[in-house]
């Protein structure tokens, strides 16, 4: 039942992004329905979820919040432009080495000889996926592919910033929750105030994958103490899995049989890469 439980997460984030784009919207309406669905999600669950107060904690978490709406915007504007088959292992990819080498450089993690060798072939085996996923046979297409990858690293760098800004006031998880979906809300609202229609039943219906999303991220908190980091870590990203796979069969995203190929070679290394760094954590 447990193990159940620790998979739940990723069937949810990784429904999230097929969901967002089966109910369409502009950008706009997408980042503000997600982090609306993140409050609410947040204010219902707060009488039930433990958390202790501080200034510092609350400001910290709200700007992180404020934060992770301009990675989602940018990841919305990803999907768009580049799909989410290539969008989820790119940006998987990207956060990973990302929060890997600044945790190496500010926490000192990969402390022991192991685990730096473990947590290097992890990069590699990352940058490689990456290479493959970001695999375009139509060279007419290689123009737009590049913007794509730059707005998929603003929104992984703006990701990578919300985690390491929780991670450096050493945060709990449970602290976080409901100041920084205060955060991701105003931080939206900042960003998409000019886009047509915000205030809208689209925007509303939006508000699905931001519930999904955050109840998945609830049950990950709950059910991280029931397993090792790898186990648990590995498994908490299986979601890329389903988002990659489900772009491609479910949202008809337009592929050449090689680029197919290309994409699902990459997302395997990418996996193989995340369960490197669960490795990594526990050595």
């Amino acid at each position: 039942m447990d193990m159940l439980l620790a998979l739940v997460p990723s069937i949810l984030w990784g429904s999230y992004s097929l969901v967002i784009l089966k109910l369409g919207g502009n950008t706009g309406q997408q980042t503000l329905g997600v982090t609306l669905g993140a409050l609410i999600f947040a204010l219902i669950t707060f009488p039930f979820t433990p958390h202790n107060y501080t200034l510092v904690n609350v400001l910290v978490s709200f700007i992180s919040g404020c934060v992770w709406s301009l990675g989602c915007l940018y990841q919305m504007k990803a999907f768009k432009k580049v799909g989410v088959s290539r969008t989820i292992p790119i940006t998987t990819g990207m956060q990973l080495i990302g929060t890997s080498v600044l945790g190496v450089i500010f926490f000192k993690e990969w402390g022991s000889k192991s685990a730096l060798l473990v947590g290097t072939l992890a990069l590699l085996l990352l940058i490689i996926g990456i290479t493959f996923t970001s695999y375009s046979e139509n060279i007419s297409e290689h123009g737009n592919l590049r913007s794509g990858v730059i707005i998929i690293l603003i929104s992984s760098v703006a990701i990578i910033a919300n985690v390491m800004l929780i991670k450096f006031f050493s945060i709990s998880s449970f602290d976080a929750v409901l100041p920084q979906s205060v955060g991701m809300v105003v931080g939206a609202l900042a960003i998409t105030y000019q886009q047509p229609k915000l205030v809208s039943a689209k925007t509303l219906q939006l508000t699905l994958p931001g519930i999904l999303w955050a109840l998945g991220n609830l049950i990950m908190l709950y059910s991280n103490n029931n397993f090792g980091v790898v186990i648990g870590f590995p498994l908490s990203q299986l979601g890329l899995v389903i988002s990659t796979i489900g772009g491609i069969f479910l949202l008809k995203e337009s592929k050449t049989p090689k680029e197919k190929k290309a994409v699902l070679i990459g997302l395997l290394f990418v996996f193989a890469g995340v369960i490197c760094i669960g490795i990594s954590k526990a050595l």
